[in-house]
């Protein structure tokens, strides 16, 4: 098999749709910006480098001659049942970058490789990623730290939940959640246009609001409100 191309020094993407501002102007303009679109397109090709990465270091390319469902490559490689659900959602990111292909087999689905693993460049696009935006490094840090435990939670060595909400996990995490993060922020933003435009009509109101975690969505909801001037309602 031949390797496909994917050079991670030449990342580039085209600019976002003019449509794109028409269909998002009910939103405030510096939270679906260029620096947004170019965040999250640089996160979609960083999550497929991790998982041809991952790929490489579990040995799936011997496996992936031949058709294999993840139950079945769980097997052959001694992994650990629960890890499945992990490896269907790597397989699908290599059928997604064009060097593997998927078809369903009665109630499995199945994969084979179509071309040879390449050798991805993690340093180099997480430097453009920060380029485009220092916050970025909030979830490409998270992104590699999971990808870390990948190997060892694999063989059952170690446990995902337990490392990923440990203390070297925790911080990471409040990173991530912050509103700092674009990536993220992202969906607070979303939440709060939508529900500020629901009370808007309304004399008065109440907000209950369940599983805040750090607030962050509950910090950009009072920002809007107040700049709507709803606060007082």
């Amino acid at each position: 098999m031949n390797a496909l191309s994917f050079d991670g020094h030449n990342f580039e993407t085209r600019p976002s749709d003019p449509r794109l501002g028409q269909w998002l102007q009910q939103f405030p303009p510096a939270v679906f910006s260029e620096r947004l679109y170019q965040s999250i397109e640089l996160m979609e090709r960083y999550s497929i480098e991790l998982a041809v990465d991952l790929s490489r270091k579990l040995n799936l390319a011997d496996q992936l001659g031949g058709w294999r469902s993840a139950d079945e490559l769980c097997g052959l490689l001694s992994f650990q049942p629960r890890f499945k659900f992990a490896l269907r959602w790597m397989l699908e990111r290599l059928v997604e970058s064009g060097c593997a292909e998927a078809r369903n087999n009665g109630e499995s689905r199945c994969y084979h490789l179509r071309d040879a693993l390449w050798q991805p460049d993690l340093k180099a696009l997480r430097a453009i990623g920060l380029s485009i935006d220092p916050s970025n490094a909030a979830t490409l840090d998270l992104l590699d730290h999971a990808a870390s435990l990948y190997v060892a939670v694999a063989s059952g060595q170690q446990s995902g939940d337990h490392n990923l909400l440990g203390p070297q996990g925790v911080p990471l995490w409040l990173n991530y959640f912050h509103n700092d993060n674009l990536t993220y922020a992202v969906n607070n933003w979303v939440g709060a246009v939508l529900a500020t435009d629901h009370v808007s009509t309304r004399r008065t109101f109440r907000i209950l609001e369940l599983g805040a975690g750090t607030g962050s969505a509950s910090e950009i909801l009072l920002q809007l409100l107040a700049e709507r001037g709803l606060l007082s309602r």
